[in-house]
């Protein structure tokens, strides 16, 4: 993919629609032993297109607008922060108030919460529903985004001078995935078809390095931090998926 990269994601819905080509797996996702979500290019744009419609539809998301994304690190806290830059809107993970719209894996994070739209988002692999009694003013996500289509036509390309997140415009965004994923596969070898992105929480530096693994044509394998990982396990799944792991940048 980087070769096109450099050339034609000028914006990120270029981005999204050169990943949407791909066959191959874009984002990995191993938790609990026997736990594995494996998204090709082209699934995982499904998603975010989904999820796009669906903060577009259901929660007047247009560019600009702040959505406030879970710290837990999962593979639908990737998939919500493509959609919202996909959408244009502007990423935060504060949990202070004055976002247009929050999303948590937690309940407790949504009681006192003063946003107009709340989003309840399933922890369990490719849960239908949130597991557990909603207010009626909270909105589950893993059951409303699945009747949403699957392209997303709404918004244009968000400006290049908007901010994908504080410090960061949308132009900066691209520039940076260019330089990153230019450098990854220069790094490492072809046959490595995947890269592990290490971290504890999810916050921009972890989506944006992510991101850039997908640009350079490999998979983005997420590990999720809640589980105790032992080092044979490790080795295990970076043998399995032909990984190697990114150096923490913490």
């Amino acid at each position: 993919m980087t070769a096109s990269f450099s050339q034609a994601a000028s914006s990120f819905p270029q981005f999204m629609n050169l990943l949407a080509q791909r066959q191959s797996p874009a984002l990995l996702w191993y938790s609990a032993p026997g736990e594995r979500i494996e998204l090709s290019g082209r699934v995982f744009d499904n998603w975010v297109a989904k999820t796009a419609n669906f903060l577009v539809d259901e929660c007047e998301v247009e560019p600009g607008s702040l959505l406030a994304l879970p710290q837990r690190l999962h593979w639908r806290s990737l998939v919500l922060a493509a959609a919202g830059l996909r959408v244009g809107a502007t990423l935060t993970w504060e949990l202070q108030a004055g976002a247009d719209v929050r999303a948590a894996f937690d309940m407790s994070e949504l009681e006192d919460a003063e946003e107009e739209y709340l989003l309840a988002v399933a922890a369990e692999p490719l849960a239908p529903r949130f597991m557990g009694q909603l207010p009626s003013e909270v909105l589950d996500y893993a059951a409303e985004v699945r009747s949403h289509p699957d392209v997303y036509v709404g918004w244009a390309a968000p400006a290049a001078e908007g901010h994908a997140w504080e410090g960061t415009s949308y132009g900066r965004l691209m520039e940076q995935l260019t330089e990153q994923a230019t450098a990854l596969t220069t790094e490492y070898e072809h046959e490595v078809a995947a890269l592990q992105v290490p971290g504890e929480r999810f916050d921009a530096a972890y989506l944006e390095q992510a991101l850039a693994v997908m640009a350079s044509g490999r998979a983005a394998l997420v590990l999720d931090p809640a589980v105790t990982w032992e080092q044979e396990r490790l080795s295990r799944v970076l043998g399995d998926e032909r990984a190697r792991s990114l150096p923490s940048q913490r």
